[in-house]
């Protein structure tokens, strides 16, 4: 460990920096009152004379002329130091939920690529399933790192991707949930603007990101919550032999379904261990769809489910209808629109668009028999 006073032999990587989250206005006063009064206690971390954690220390000890002490680490590669400086930051408590799930983004795409370098060696790795090779979890790995539910990380993602900076950084600062901020970026970008511009302290940004989505829902004539007609799941049942799990359910579905288990929106589904054979008619709003959609797949092919009967529109250019078709052994595209019931039991009126329904598992042929009579019938693993 070496006392260091010369500055300008300490180099910032603006890339390592970033990844640092930076601390709020009270951490960094209390920060720099420490520093003032001890000095700098702990070492700036280095790789040669890069910075790799310690970043806030070196900026308040140079902006006061303080000496700070400086320890070496060894990494072969860029992408070591990158890992290590994001999961030494897992261990913040003040990092919010959306936090933990950008750092974990920005691991995911080291840790993939060595993940497949170690497939690419062990080529016998199969999935006893599909016996298809073991699908690569980097998702399942790195929300695990963060401690976030990979169901965050999937919002996550989404928002990073796609919200309005100024929401995403509501959500980084934890003024609202992932969440809501998922429910507010849905909303139409000239309804998220009009709101934003009316936070206040006395109006905060919580209750009006709230306030703003609970006006959109009521004045808006769609709804996510219908169920299916009894046929169709009848059939599945049949093809089945019985529905052990309805992931995205309600107590009035389920009396229909009547499933061994049934998980409703305040349970989560995305979040609990799903089990034997599954009926899903999942909600059609985003990002609950893809999320749905993943989950199923996901669950199918690791062997945590044996079959799937899955109910949805027949989207068929989407990300997420092209993600369980990966997994599917068939699918059913019904020669008309199917007409969903309202929480009465009343037909609702014939969707928009179509509907498939989609099977994983090895029973292709009762699949066949069961649905044959519905619509069209396409088999993607062979018979």
């Amino acid at each position: 460990m070496n006392t260091r006073f010369e500055l300008d032999r300490v180099a910032v990587d603006q890339e390592f920096e970033a990844l640092i989250p930076p601390l709020q206005i009270e951490e960094r006063r209390m920060l720099e009152k420490n520093i003032l009064a001890d000095g700098c206690r702990d070492p700036l971390v280095l790789w040669g004379d890069i910075i790799v954690d310690g970043h806030n220390r070196f900026e308040i000890c140079s902006r006061l002329g303080l000496g700070f002490q400086t320890v070496q680490m060894e990494f072969e590669t860029r992408d070591d130091a990158t890992l290590w400086i994001i999961r030494n930051q897992f261990g913040r408590r003040n990092l919010t939920d959306y936090q933990r799930g950008i750092l974990a983004l920005r691991m995911k795409p080291i840790v993939e690529v060595r993940a497949k370098e170690a497939q690419i060696r062990k080529p016998e790795s199969v999935c006893q399933n599909s016996g298809k090779q073991k699908p690569i979890r980097t998702a399942e790995v790195v929300s695990t790192l963060a401690g976030i539910s990979r169901h965050t990380l999937s919002r996550v993602e989404k928002l990073d991707a796609t919200a309005e900076p100024e929401v995403k950084e509501l959500a980084a600062k934890g003024e609202v949930s992932i969440h809501l901020a998922s429910k507010f970026a849905a909303l139409p970008v000239e309804e998220q603007r009009q709101a934003l511009e009316s936070i206040t302290l006395e109006q905060p940004a919580k209750e009006v990101v709230k306030q703003a989505v609970k006006a959109h829902v009521a004045n808006n004539s769609g709804n996510n919550e219908w169920y299916t007609p009894s046929k169709y799941i009848e059939l599945a049942r049949e093809l089945m032999g019985g529905i052990d799990t309805d992931p995205a359910s309600s107590e009035i579905a389920n009396q229909t379904v009547k499933a061994g288990q049934f998980f409703t929106e305040a349970d989560n589904g995305l979040a609990q261990t799903w089990k034997g054979n599954v009926w899903m008619n999942p909600p059609y709003a985003q990002p609950l769809m893809s999320d749905f959609a993943q989950a199923v797949t996901d669950k199918y092919e690791t062997g945590e489910i044996n079959q799937a009967c899955i109910l949805v529109n027949n989207a068929t250019e989407t990300r997420w209808f092209q993600t369980m078709m990966g997994s599917a052994s068939a699918v059913c595209f019904p020669a008309s629109r199917i007409k969903f019931l309202d929480p009465t039991g009343k037909p609702s009126g014939a969707p928009l668009q179509g509907q498939a329904i989609i099977y994983m598992g090895d029973n292709t042929q009762a699949f066949i028999d069961a649905f044959g009579g519905e619509g069209f019938i396409g088999v993607t693993n062979g018979l």
